[in-house]
């Protein structure tokens, strides 16, 4: 009987700090997200509208709105294509890692492989960053251009 009662109360201590656990989870999730959202973070470039927090920081205008949307959809369609190719490499090199014991030809081929779609990423991006210039007028090509160095002197 008293066997019993260590049972329940040991299975009870670890329902409880189960429960505590998905409750600190969750309140940490809800504090990330919220905080995402409000810094405007980049997954917002993947709404419906691409970037709709850049066309407000640089206050665009209904026709500069028009002409930056009018490469939009060739951009992110790129951009969601190099995004797998991305993720693709990353498995690779990450059952690699878990394959080989050393570091191998087929690891620095993965590596390697990796760094041109990420070279990939980055060319389309600035390309992306020339074609919004292209359509801006000159303060707001200002603005633009400090948003973008600023965006390069952070590390990711």
């Amino acid at each position: 009987m008293e066997e019993s009662k260590v049972r329940t109360r040991r299975l009870g201590t670890l329902a409880i700090w189960a429960t505590l656990l998905v409750v600190v989870c969750v309140v940490v999730s809800y504090f990330v997200t919220g905080l995402m959202v409000r810094n405007g973070q980049s997954w917002e470039h993947d709404e419906e509208h691409g970037h709709h927090w850049l066309h407000q920081e640089l206050a665009l205008t209904p026709s500069e709105v028009a002409a930056v949307d009018a490469f939009e959809p060739d951009y992110r369609r790129d951009r969601a294509k190099l995004l797998e190719d991305f993720n693709t490499q990353i498995t690779k090199l990450r059952g690699l890692l878990v394959e080989k014991d050393d570091f191998s030809p087929e690891v620095n081929a993965a590596i390697h492989e990796l760094h041109v779609v990420h070279g990939s990423l980055q060319e389309l991006s600035i390309r992306h960053y020339y074609d919004m210039m292209s359509v801006l007028p000159p303060e707001k090509k200002e603005k633009l251009r400090k948003l973008a160095v600023e965006a390069l002197s952070e590390p990711e």
